[in-house]
C-alpha cells in the first residue's frame, strides 16, 4: 500500500514540478544533471537527489552566465539555495523504495539570482543572431522545411541562462524561401544581409545534426556541429549515442552542448560580426525625398512598399518600374517573400511626372500611414491627371524686372573674387587692296582660259546616205 502511494505521489508530483517553470522568460534552466541517491524510502531518496541537483547547478549557472570557473561561484547554504530555486525539471527518472536515479533540471527564478549577476553578466551577451537548425536524416538536410526534432528541441531550450541571443524563424512561406540547407553554404554578402535585416539580426548561427541510424528501431549517433558566419566557419563539434526512444533527450543534450561552444566563442572573442552584414539602411533610406516634395535638379529617390507573395512576382513588378518613362534606377532594400518588401525608386522627373508615369503603366503610389505602398491600379481609381509643364522663362533684353527677381548689379561693382572685366579689341581691318583672298579671285580671273563658243546646232541625219543636209 505504501508503494502504490509513493508511486502514486511520484506521477502527480512531475506535472505540478512542470507548472512551476512557467513564466517566459522569467527564469534561468540548467538541465540534464544526474543524480543517484538511496534512503529509507522513496520520497526521502528523491528529497536528497533534488538537494544535490540544486548544489550541481549554482556552480554551472554561475559559470555560463558569467564565463567564470565554476569553483569561482559564491557558497551558499541548502537555505539560500531553495529560495533561489523555483522548481525542478524531471528529464528522465527511475526509483525503488529505496533508491531514486534521475535526471533533472533546476529553474532558478530570475529575479532572486540577478543579485549574485549585477556587474558580471552584463558584459557577456551577444546581439541578436539568426540561428539556422540543420536537421539531416537518412541524408536529407532540411531546415525550416518542415518541423523537425531538431527545431523542436531549440524550442524547449530556455535562452535566459545562455548569453548568446537566438533569433527563431517562424516557418513562414517566405522563410522557407531564403532559409534553406544550401543558403548556408552561400558566401554572397549581399544576399546575407537582406536575411539578416528581415530577421533583425546581425549574424547568422548554424547548428547542424547528423543522424545515422544502425538499423530500424536502433540505436541512433548523432553528430552535432556548430558553425557560424556566412562562411560557415566551424567552432566545435561532438558525437552522442542514444536509443530511438530517448532521441528527444539525446538533442536536448545537444543543444545544450551547441550552446556552449558558442558561450565560448563569444567569451573568447571570436564570435564577432562582420562590418558589412551590420550595414544600417536606416542614413540612406531617410536621405530619400517625400514623393509629395520637391525632386533634386539631378534626380531624386522614393521607398516604397511592395507586397511581395513570392519571386516571381517581384520580377514583373521590376520589370514595370524600369519600363516607366523617367525611373532611372530601381534598388531592392529589404526582401520578404510572402510579405512587404521595400524597393527605393530613383527618377529624374518632379514626383507628379512620376506618380503620371507609374498611373500610364497600371502602377499606383498610395500614401499609408507608414509611408508609401506601391500597387497595382485597381477599378474605381481615378485616373492621374498628366502634370502642366511651365517652361522657364525667357530674358528679353530691356524688359523690367519681375517682383521678386534678383536686381542686376550696377555697372562697375564687382564681387572683390571676381576677375576684372576685359574691354574686347575690334579686329583689324586690312585695305581693300591688301586683302589675300581678293587678290587671290583677281589672279585666277587673269589666269583663265577665254570661254570656248558654243557649236552649231545640227541638224537631222538622212539615215539612208549618212549625208548631211546644208
Amino acid at each position: 500500500m505504501i508503494r502504490l502511494f509513493l508511486l502514486i505521489l511520484a506521477l502527480v508530483a512531475v506535472p505540478l514540478r512542470a507548472q512551476e517553470t512557467g513564466g517566459g522568460g522569467a527564469a534561468y534552466v540548467i538541465g540534464g544533471i544526474p543524480v543517484d541517491t538511496a534512503a529509507r524510502n522513496t520520497y526521502e531518496a528523491r528529497l536528497a537527489a533534488y538537494a544535490i541537483a540544486r548544489r550541481k547547478a549554482w556552480p554551472m549557472l554561475w559559470n555560463r552566465l558569467t564565463g567564470m570557473a565554476e569553483n569561482s561561484a559564491p557558497r551558499l547554504g541548502d537555505g539560500a539555495l531553495q529560495a533561489m530555486v523555483a522548481g525542478i525539471e524531471v528529464e528522465g527518472e527511475r526509483f525503488s523504495t529505496t533508491r531514486y536515479i534521475a535526471r533533472l533540471g533546476v529553474v532558478f527564478d530570475r529575479a532572486r539570482a540577478s543579485a549574485y549577476f549585477e556587474g558580471t553578466a552584463g558584459s557577456l551577451h551577444s546581439g541578436p543572431m539568426l540561428l539556422l537548425p540543420i536537421f539531416t536524416d537518412g541524408g536529407t538536410r532540411t531546415l525550416y522545411q518542415t518541423k523537425t526534432p531538431w527545431i523542436a528541441a531549440w524550442a524547449r531550450f530556455s535562452e535566459g541562462l545562455s548569453p548568446i541571443d537566438y533569433v527563431l524563424a517562424s516557418g513562414s512561406a517566405g522563410d522557407n524561401v531564403l532559409l534553406t540547407a544550401y543558403q548556408t553554404q552561400r558566401g554572397e554578402r549581399s544576399l546575407w544581409r537582406n536575411i539578416l535585416n528581415r530577421f533583425g539580426s546581425i549574424d547568422v548561427l548554424i547548428a547542424e545534426v547528423r543522424l545515422v541510424r544502425s538499423f530500424p528501431g536502433g540505436p541512433v549517433s548523432a553528430e552535432f556541429i556548430a558553425r557560424h558566419g556566412p562562411d560557415a566557419t566551424e567552432l566545435g563539434r561532438l558525437s552522442l549515442r542514444s536509443t530511438t526512444d530517448g532521441l528527444d533527450a539525446m538533442l536536448d543534450q545537444g543543444v545544450r552542448a551547441i550552446d556552449n561552444i558558442y558561450a565560448q566563442a563569444l567569451r573568447e572573442g571570436r564570435l564577432v560580426s562582420e562590418p558589412d552584414l551590420t550595414a544600417e539602411l536606416e542614413p540612406i533610406i531617410s536621405l530619400a525625398p517625400d514623393i509629395a516634395g520637391p525632386a533634386f535638379a539631378g534626380g531624386a529617390t522614393i521607398e516604397a512598399d511592395i507586397v511581395t507573395p513570392d519571386g516571381k512576382a517581384y520580377a514583373e513588378i521590376e520589370a514595370l518600374l524600369r519600363s516607366v518613362p523617367g525611373v532611372s534606377g530601381v534598388t531592392l532594400t529589404s526582401v520578404s517573400l510572402g510579405g512587404t518588401s521595400r524597393v527605393a525608386i530613383r527618377y529624374t522627373d518632379t514626383p507628379e511626372m512620376l506618380r503620371y508615369q507609374l498611373d500610364q503603366k497600371g502602377l499606383r503610389l498610395a500614401d499609408t500611414a507608414t509611408g508609401v505602398l506601391l500597387r497595382r491600379r485597381v477599378t474605381g481609381d481615378v485616373p492621374v491627371p498628366a502634370p502642366v509643364v511651365i517652361p522657364p522663362p525667357i530674358a528679353v533684353p530691356g524688359a523690367p524686372v519681375p517682383a521678386g527677381a534678383p536686381a542686376t548689379p550696377p555697372a562697375g561693382s564687382l564681387p572683390a573674387e571676381a576677375p576684372p572685366a576685359t574691354v574686347p579689341q575690334a579686329p583689324v581691318v586690312p585695305p581693300p587692296g591688301d586683302r589675300p583672298r581678293e587678290r587671290e579671285r583677281e589672279r585666277d580671273r587673269r589666269e583663265r582660259p577665254p570661254p570656248r563658243p558654243a557649236a552649231p546646232e545640227a541638224g537631222p541625219i538622212d539615215l539612208l546616205d549618212g549625208t548631211q543636209p546644208r
